[in-house]
């Protein structure tokens, strides 16, 4: 390799380049001793971790239930005002139909978070510091983050 860098300078191939003459850039994993080979192979190949990508998907979920749960909850909102506005005789059947709606939401976004939890519980094996680990999502939670945005 030297030798042909050096056949290249003395044919003039690598001169008025970009940056001739200045020095090259530190090498990121110069500290990593002997692992060097190993850090510099993970950084550059773009390989992460599995608790990285467990937390990236599990972000991921959580911020899905959680505009589910705000879309959800403006649409409550618009029923409650619509229902104070409908005749009598319409209002039972009207309520009727938002609880079924209310119900079904509520049961999709239960098996949403069954399968974020799974997830959590996936990584809290995965990740052996505790200090690390993530708590599961309960409805409450999600729903209080939810509101916390609907009134912004």
């Amino acid at each position: 390799m030297e030798a042909r860098i050096r056949d290249l300078r003395d044919a003039g191939e690598l001169s008025g380049l970009p940056g001739e003459g200045q020095p090259l850039p530190p090498d990121p994993d110069d500290d990593a001793g002997e692992a060097w080979a190993g850090r510099h192979m993970l950084r550059t190949s773009g390989a992460r971790p599995l608790w990285t990508e467990l937390r990236r998907e599990i972000t991921e979920r959580r911020t899905r239930i959680v505009m589910r749960l705000r879309g959800h909850l403006v649409w409550l909102e618009r029923r409650k005002a619509l229902l104070e506005h409908l005749p009598a005789e319409r209002i039972v059947p009207e309520i009727a139909l938002t609880n079924e709606a209310d119900a079904r939401v509520r049961a999709e976004v239960t098996r949403s978070m069954g399968e974020l939890n799974a997830l959590v519980r996936h990584h809290n094996l995965v990740v052996t510091a505790t200090s690390l680990h993530l708590a599961t999502a309960t409805l409450e939670a999600l729903i209080d983050v939810a509101r916390a945005r609907v009134g912004d």
